[in-house]
């Protein structure tokens, strides 16, 4: 006996739907000799085969031939339709009937389901890589947001040294010392060596005019 036609490791879903090649069908010696029960009991073995396992297979035993060729548990009418239902489907050492033409198409389906199958996980994939560095960039963005402005430098640059002599004399009679006043407004004979004339001359000396 041959090995399988379908590997083991092959597993479809259970399909509302099989492929059917019509032209196939029809131009096969099988469709010209068959009787319409023979070619009913075929046709219902093929479809329920897709959902056996493996996929593409067939028990051998009459009892649940009969259930899966749809005849009611009538062996004598499933004796009559054996021989043209089961044609080209030939036992293989795992103990199962498989037909050729269904095996094909079985693989066939399970390749083309395989890379769908590769294709969704591989857009997945990319989808969420896509999700994860917008949210790693939405989040990096927040936290710059919620970062607190840099502290204002609060030190002071030291003051510009007086620029006339009226400030000089002011710092040098004491932080807020009044400006001195001319002596004859204060009716104050020269020389005089009170606090006020003293600053008045030291003013004028500065200014180069005492």
């Amino acid at each position: 006996m041959a090995a399988p036609l379908v590997p083991p490791d092959v597993t479809l879903p259970r399909l509302p739907w099989v492929p059917i090649h019509g032209m196939r069908l029809f131009d096969s010696t099988f469709f010209a000799v068959a009787t319409p029960a023979e070619f009913r009991a075929a046709f219902c073995l093929w479809v329920k085969s897709w959902h056996q396992s493996p996929p593409g297979s067939l028990p051998t035993n009459d009892r649940e031939l009969c259930r899966l060729a749809e005849l009611g548990g009538d062996l004598h009418a499933w004796r009559k339709v054996k021989r043209m239902a089961l044609r080209h489907w030939e036992r293989c050492d795992d103990g199962r009937l498989y037909h050729p033409v269904v095996a094909e198409l079985v693989i066939e389906s399970w390749h083309q389901l395989e890379r769908r199958r590769k294709r969704t996980e591989a857009a997945t994939s990319a989808s969420l890589i896509a999700r994860t560095g917008s949210d790693r960039r939405k989040r990096n963005g927040q936290r710059d947001v919620n970062q607190p402005d840099p502290e204002p430098d609060r030190t002071t640059s030291p003051k510009s040294p007086p620029r006339n002599g009226g400030d000089l004399l002011a710092m040098q009679g004491g932080r807020g010392a009044p400006a001195p006043i001319d002596p004859t407004i204060l009716g104050h004979a020269e020389p005089c060596h009170c606090d006020n004339c003293i600053r008045w001359a030291a003013l004028h000396a500065e200014r180069g005019t005492a």
